[in-house]
Parts: structure tokens; sequence; C-alpha cells
């Protein structure tokens, strides 16, 4: 489960911001957190804000901090990191490099874990683990010191040492120590390698990584979690058929923004890599039935049967992180409002999924349904180009007031300033 995520001279973020999952002292809603340990966390966060604000810029880096982990080990010496992007608005910060720091649970265990990286290399890299209530150093790692590699814990250090010579400066070192089948790193690296995941909400993009759960749905539990989403969600499918084809990997990926390829790929199953799926829905009419190809269905459709066995995996399988940039596209309100309180029913979430999504669903903006720390705003310093983020928390709005029409009135930032008396 994840605690918290920050982000440094990345993209639009200029200065340090934090996304913390940690509930604050709030009594309000006790279904939206969950206990692990001491630790209280929340289930969900949405993330508000203008166009061209930084939202999207906040996935982009949760999606690098997590591939840069992926693909370490795939990376040839003299390859470039995965999408690493300074801020390019400041002089001082453009030949920087960008740092990731990823707080969370594995196990039963609290790590934190961090990196700073430009495109070519490593700079700092550093884990911590909680397993008393004091952190442990696994390993401290800082290209401009003499040795670059420190191990405080003797037996850690006779572990992890000889590993050593195995990284290159382009490599993650909790990627390779746990191909060279390290103990210390192999939980931490869990985490990065199926335990937090981001997507593009888009049907396109969503259906080469379920197609594993569709095609492979031998029970039909998959077939009969989606059906009832379906409905939930007032779409009128009674059911669906599949017809499976043979298709290149690159055809499979062709038509995705670049920052969503190697995400996609690596989400697909080995197995699975060259099959196009072809879906049929069946809709009946005046005791008629009507078969049409997905493609037919409306974009809300496709995106809703995209994303439900991802939502049934987490819920009922691995408990894992969703991240979802756009989490409301071509989707109503309603239905945003409905998905996201299920992530906040421990009836439907039990394996305690955690949901991270941006939106622009105002509908979201209730206090009977979201507590202040679930809400976070995205706002851009139009001066400096610089993103911020920050929590509704910070403004301790009461209970009983209207947040939403607080924020569109611009009361918590984060709207656009639309002007007027500008020739079109």
């Amino acid at each position: 489960m994840l605690l918290q995520f920050s982000v440094e001279n990345f993209r639009s973020y200029k200065d340090r911001v934090v996304l913390s999952m940690e509930a604050s002292a709030d009594k309000e809603l006790p279904d939206n957190i969950v206990y692990s340990g001491k630790d209280k966390l929340l289930k969900t966060a949405a993330v508000f804000g203008a166009n061209a604000s930084g939202k999207s810029n906040l996935f982009v880096a949760l999606t690098a901090g997590i591939m840069n982990v992926r693909l370490s080990s795939q990376r040839q010496v003299g390859q470039p990191l995965f999408n690493i992007t300074p801020f390019m608005f400041d002089e001082t910060t453009k030949d920087r490099p960008s740092s990731f720091e990823f707080v969370f649970i594995q196990n039963g265990i609290k790590y934190v874990y961090g990196y700073s990286a430009t495109v070519k290399e490593v700079t700092k890299e550093y884990l911590y683990a909680y397993k008393t209530a004091k952190a442990t150093t696994i390993f401290d790692r800082d290209e401009t010191r003499e040795n670059v590699y420190k191990f405080t814990v003797p037996s850690i250090k006779r572990e992890l040492e000889p590993i050593v010579s195995k990284n290159t400066k382009n490599k993650l070192f909790l990627a390779t120590a746990t191909q060279w089948n390290s103990i210390e790193t192999r939980d931490p690296y869990s985490f990065f390698a199926t335990g937090i995941n981001t997507y593009d909400s888009s049907f396109e993009a969503l259906i080469p990584q379920v197609t594993p759960f569709l095609v492979n749905d031998h029970d039909m539990s998959v077939k009969r979690f989606i059906l009832a989403l379906l409905k939930a969600a007032d779409i009128n499918i009674e059911t669906y058929e599949l017809e499976v084809k043979e298709r290149t990997l690159d055809e499979l990926v062709s038509g995705l923004p670049a920052q969503f390829k190697n995400l996609v790929l690596n989400g697909i199953d080995q197995n699975a890599r060259n099959i196009e799926l072809i879906i049929h829905t069946l809709h009946s009419f005046e005791g008629r039935e009507y078969q049409l190809n997905m493609q037919e269905e409306s974009e809300g459709t496709r995106n809703v049967f995209g994303i439900a066995p991802l939502l049934k995996r987490a819920f009922k399988e691995t408990g894992e992180v969703i991240c979802i940039d756009e989490f409301d596209k071509s989707l109503h309100p309603s239905l945003v409002q409905y998905l996201v309180d299920k992530f906040n029913d421990p009836s439907v979430n039990v394996c305690n999924a955690q949901l991270i999504i941006s939106t622009h669903a105002v509908s979201l903006l209730s206090l009977d349904h979201l507590r202040r720390d679930q809400i976070y705003l995205v706002d851009k310093n139009k001066n400096t180009g610089a993103s911020d983020l920050y929590s509704l928390d910070e403004f301790s709005p009461r209970k009983t007031e209207n947040i939403r029409n607080a924020y569109l009135l611009g009361r918590y930032g984060a709207i656009p300033d639309l002007k007027e008396g500008i020739d079109l």
C-alpha cells in the first residue's frame, strides 16, 4: 500500500510536491480509510485542477518513477532512463536530476525508497526499512561520494556489497540487487513490479493489458464482474463474446501516446502479446437480440469495459494501487462517483486496493463522499510555469461547507482564470 509519493524537478514540478495517502486525524467517513499496523491510510485520492495545470504530469511522474525500476534490468550500458524530463523553465534546474520518492508498505513492512536521475544516469538512490520503530538503512547510494554505496548493517553489507560491481550508472541498484536474488530488496522491488500501476483511461490502451484476464477467464468470474458493473452503470449489454486473432507487437501499441507504449507493453502477459481481441456485445430490445462490435459502442462504455478487469483484480486479489489520469474521460459524473465509492466500500474492496485519479468531475467534491485529506488540487504559477500540489485539508473547510461551490468560486485556487474582452 502506498503511504506517500513525492517528486521534484520533473516536468512542471520544479519544487518538491507530496501526494500523501496517510490519513489525517479527521474521524469522518471511517470506511474511506484502512489500517496497516499503526498506519492509517486513505483508500482513494482525487486530484483536481485547471487544464494545463500539471495534473497529468503528476501521473507521468508516477509512471516514470515506477517504470524506471521495472525496466532497469533490461537497460543496456549507455541507454537512457525512461521519460526523465526536468523542469525546463529555469536555467538552474534543466540540467539537474529529477527526484522520486515512494513510501509504502509491502508484506507488513514500511519502506522508503527514492532516487534522483538524469536521462543518462542515476545520481542518488536509497532504501530504508522500518522493521522496528527505527529505520534501517538497506543501502544508500550517492555517485558524488568516493564510496558510492553505503551499508550500515554488517549482515546486509555482506549480502549486497558483492552485487555493487554488477550495477551500472544508468541502472537502479534496487532492481539489480533483486535480479541477483537479494532477500533484502526482493519485497520492496515486488511493490514496483506488481503493487502499483498507472493506466491510461482509454479502452485502446487498456485492452492489451486486460486481454489475458478476458482470454483466461476459465471460471467466468471476470465476465460476471464486468457484466455486473455494466448493469450497475445502466449500460444495456446482456453479454459479450470474444474472438481472438493473431497480431504483431507493433500493431498492439500503434497509435498509443509514446509515454504509454512501454507501460502498456510491460503490462501485457508474455503469452498474450500477439493477441488481438475482438469483442462482440449482445443487446436485447423488445424481445430481440442485436450484436455489435465493441468498437461500435460509446467511448464511455468501452472505457468502463476496459477498466473492469483491473478493478476486479484489485478488489478481490491483489489490493494494488491503481493510478489513472483523466479517470472521468467520457464517463457520467454519477458513474465516476459510483466507481470511487466502490473503492471506499469495504464489502466490495475486500483487499483494500487504493485508487489515485485526476478528474474534472466536481460531483466528487462533497464531504459526504470524500474526506478533506482525499482531495488534492494542482495549481500552476502563471509567472514561473511551476505546478504546485496541495490538499484541501490545508484549508480546513467545515463539514457543512459546500466545497464544490467554494472550489468553483476560486476559494481554493486550481481553477482557470478565464479572460473576458479578448477578441476571438
